[in-house]
């Protein structure tokens, strides 16, 4: 068509046409960068080293050098960087990027951690079982990326369609352009120019490429917001869901401990026994210790100094608050 524009002259009008086709595929090309940039957020759940203990020494080592069996050791504040079960330590760990659980898990002896994790309080051995390449995380994002290739069938219906249409659509402009000059006397530089203006209406370039765009666009979105698609299909089948069944507390919740009941025995009055624990727990990092203090907080009571305070690992803290010796036990 922009060839057609300018053999009649209207070298503006096909360029024109020409910058409008460049700008959607320029418009598909973003939404594909976009993609990869949410790919590029999961990627950095990844740390770029580790410590790995190798004989009697403790190494920094890329997370590709990583072999099945290594005993990495990781503190405080640091990310996993490979599957891999606690052989020593004791530590919470917030596992939300992988599980969606909102409040932290404790993790000790035995139990199984994942790669792109994040360690929060005390220092863990961990054995390597998995290799950088194949841990749970990198199989997410393996997913992310096949979703941009697997086609909705909405867009395989398009693409097969647009193949039979454009056909028929060059066809159809070959005969505008032949027939009414040559039966109706028609003059060929103005049929020629609507003939033009046919092809570019007609074109399903807009369709064929908005479809696409719009589902790898809305994959790349919802995998910035943390909701993973397996592909633009099963994106057009939520479309048709009546109903969603959820079976997990923080999905639809905030996924915060909060204090629901305060239940004091006989001879405490309930402002004092949440004055006591709050106190003692305002030290502790724990999630249902801040539940507690927040509590306290909004129902205006003070807290009180503490001495002493000691976090006994997987059973609770304990305090001196004045003459008493204050303990919270899990």
């Amino acid at each position: 068509a922009a060839l057609g524009a300018a053999m009649i002259g209207q070298w503006v009008e096909g360029a024109l046409l020409l910058f409008l086709f460049s700008l959607s595929n320029v418009l598909q090309d973003y939404a594909l960068n976009r993609s990869r940039r949410a790919i590029s957020g999961l990627m950095k759940l990844y740390p770029a080293e580790a410590r790995v203990v190798r004989g009697d020494t403790v190494q920094m080592i890329k997370i590709d050098q990583i072999r099945v069996g290594d005993i990495l050791q990781i503190v405080p504040g640091e990310r996993i960087p490979v599957d891999g079960i606690v052989r020593s330590g004791h530590s919470w760990i917030d596992q939300a990027p992988i599980t969606g659980e909102s409040i932290p898990v404790e993790k000790q002896h035995g139990d199984k951690v994942f790669a792109g994790t994040l360690n929060q309080q005390g220092t863990l051995d961990i054995q390597a079982t998995q290799a950088a390449q194949d841990t749970m995380l990198a199989r997410i994002i393996r997913m992310v990326e096949d979703a941009q290739d697997s086609k909705a069938p909405t867009q395989r219906f398009l693409e097969t369609f647009e193949e039979y249409y454009a056909v028929f659509i060059i066809g159809a402009v070959a005969l505008f352009i032949i027939v009414p000059p040559m039966l109706f006397n028609v003059d060929f530089q103005s049929n020629f120019y609507r003939a033009m203006v046919l092809m570019t209406v007609a074109s399903p370039c807009a369709l064929v490429i908005s479809t696409p765009a719009a589902f790898l666009s809305a994959i790349a979105s919802a995998a910035r917001h943390g909701v993973l698609f397996k592909g633009g299909a099963h994106l057009e089948t939520l479309a048709g869901v009546k109903v969603m069944a959820f079976d997990k507390t923080g999905t639809l919740t905030q996924g915060k401990p909060a204090v629901t009941y305060v239940v004091p025995m006989q001879d405490v009055r309930e402002e004092d026994l949440l004055a006591l624990t709050a106190s003692v727990e305002a030290r502790s990092e724990h999630p249902l210790a801040q539940a507690v203090v927040q509590a306290a907080q909004e129902r205006g009571i003070a807290l009180e100094a503490v001495d002493g305070f000691v976090a006994e690992t997987g059973r609770g803290v304990r305090g001196i608050v004045g003459d008493h010796e204050i303990v919270v036990g899990n």
